[in-house]
């Protein structure tokens, strides 16, 4: 017997890397590689292994949750490669967020020779042999992560801003990366970095800065944006302007209607540009609801509110509404709502009573009632409205209905109450609002910096959160003139007190006026307003 090696390998041979493939960390737009070397080895044994391996060594590389991967770009990926099929994988034109946290592995497979018997006969069916495969065929590298780090881009740049010095002014800015990743601010005031002092520099760190500064000045304002693996780290907003001058007489204002979620109109109202440097508003349209506030300093103004004129009948007429002139000094990033009452004419809020009283006129600063002017009586069909009175008197009787009866100064108290058929109701000193009410507020307690809500607590849409509010929108028992039994009897004018409704074809009673005790009174007047609206009229002193 003839004994001859042929290169039939036994005993192995087995698969292993020399050299495992690496993660990368890289950014967007630039190129890495992955090595990944296999090498086939044979047992050591005694007798010694006749193996001559002459087989080879393929290479294929893959990406978890993907599968094998091809030369090309490959879009779902983020990235183009070659060498797929080959130790070394070349990876391209990454992209952020797609190709960050893939992972790569290769694949290296044994690729028998072939070989014939008898030796020097031609490889074909019958005489072809091949070489042994590797028992841990396909061999699988370690893993290997590429990173692409992150970039950063500017999503909001700060807006310009002016304010009378020693007052606060408020910029935004926001930033994202391109993989969801937080990122960091720090603010500059004329390209100096800022720190917090808790009081004139707020949020140097954050997304919102708020700064005050003393004496007037034109200064520049920019947030820096970083990350700690982005590319493009860090970025800086555009620069806003931040003017500083001298506090003037600015009035603020929100129109707001209590149940909805939108500002109806805001401004702001330069009270010595104005005509008589005065401004009024007015309930004509849905003008019901005047948030007012001095962004820049407590300012001192007379105030004319006047009460709705009643609705008149044939030949009759509806009482006039109260006049109340009175002085009050504005505080600074405080609240006051003027609440301006209508004529009824369908059952609209803060109106007179059925049918057709005048609405009344009432301050408000923040939760507490300040002043009331009281709306007019509707006339009947054989009988006059009574007149509404301002501060500190009754409502005046109409031909058949009782006017309301004066609230002392000071005197008015919580506890309101709706009408109560053709008697009238009492307004309550301060604010319920069901929401408030419902989360545990107290009428008389004010919220704090917030923004204003409607009725059932959801935010209105571009009311500020710089001033202290306490104004609660909905239950206050404004529309408390009594109703009338029939369309021909005039409905009592709403106030600190509702006139109660005429009888028998008559005209009923018009609301009566109130203050608290916290304004100077200049002037009180029954029955001065004939317009089927009510008003205040802010005046510069």
């Amino acid at each position: 017997m003839i004994n001859k090696q042929t290169t039939l390998d036994l005993n192995g041979p087995i698969l292993s890397f020399t050299q495992q493939p690496s993660s990368s960390t890289i950014n967007s737009g630039v190129s890495t590689t992955f090595i990944g070397i296999a090498t086939a080895t044979y047992p050591t044994q005694d007798p010694l292994n006749p193996a001559v391996n002459t087989g080879s060594i393929s290479y294929q590389w893959y990406v978890d949750g993907y599968g094998a991967l091809s030369d090309g770009n490959i879009s779902t990926l983020g990235f183009s490669v070659t060498g797929s099929a080959t130790t070394t994988l070349s990876v391209s034109n990454v992209t952020t967020p797609t190709s960050n946290n893939r992972r790569f592995y290769v694949a290296a497979d044994i690729v028998p020779s072939a070989y014939s018997q008898p030796t020097g006969s031609s490889v074909i069916a019958g005489t072809a042999r091949s070489t042994g495969n590797a028992f841990n065929d396909p061999k699988l590298s370690d893993t290997a992560i590429l990173t692409v780090n992150p970039t950063i881009s500017v999503v909001k740049n700060p807006s310009d801003a002016e304010v009378a010095e020693d007052n606060l002014a408020t910029f935004e800015a926001e930033g994202s990366a391109s993989d969801g990743s937080s990122v960091s601010y720090r603010w500059q005031l004329n390209d100096s970095f800022l720190s917090d002092n808790g009081t004139t520099i707020i949020g140097s760190n954050t997304d919102r800065l708020r700064i005050s500064l003393t004496g007037s000045s034109t200064n520049t304002v920019r947030a820096q944006i970083s990350h700690p693996t982005a590319s493009n780290s860090p970025l800086f907003t555009s620069s806003a302007n931040f003017r500083v001058v001298i506090p003037r007489a600015i009035i603020n204002y929100e129109n707001f209607i209590d149940n909805s979620s939108t500002l109806l109109s805001s401004g702001s109202i330069n009270l010595p540009d104005q005509p008589n440097q005065s401004y009024t508003f007015t309930s004509t349209g849905q003008f019901s609801s005047a948030c007012i506030y001095s962004p820049e300093k407590d300012i001192s103004l007379r105030v004319y509110l006047a009460g709705c004129v009643g609705g008149s009948k044939g030949g009759f007429l509806g009482g006039n509404g109260g006049l109340t002139t009175f002085d009050i000094t504005l505080k600074q990033n405080v609240e006051y709502v003027f609440k301006l009452g209508s004529l009824w004419t369908g059952g609209q809020t803060d109106s007179g009573g059925y049918p057709n009283g005048g609405g009344s006129a009432i301050l408000y600063e923040q939760a507490r009632v300040l002043v009331v002017s009281g709306g007019g009586g509707g006339a009947g069909n054989s009988g006059n409205g009574g007149a509404g009175s301002g501060a500190s008197q009754a409502g005046q009787n109409g031909s058949s209905g009782a006017g309301a009866a004066r609230v002392l100064d000071g005197n008015l108290g919580v506890d309101g109450f709706f009408q109560s058929g053709v008697t009238g109701g009492k307004l309550s000193s301060c604010t319920y609002g069901r929401y408030w009410r419902d989360i545990g507020f107290s009428p008389c307690q004010n919220m704090g910096f917030v923004q204003q809500r409607q009725v059932n607590g959801t935010i209105i849409s571009g009311t500020t959160d710089t001033i202290n509010r306490g104004f609660k929108p909905g239950l206050a028992y404004r529309s408390n003139g009594g109703n009338a039994s029939s369309s021909n009897d005039g409905g009592g004018g709403a106030g600190a007190r509702g006139g109660n409704a005429g009888s028998s074809s008559g005209g009923g009673g018009g609301g009566s006026g109130y203050t608290n005790g916290e304004v100077t009174i200049v002037q009180s007047i029954l029955g001065y307003n004939s317009n089927t609206f009510s008003y205040a009229t802010i005046q510069i002193l």
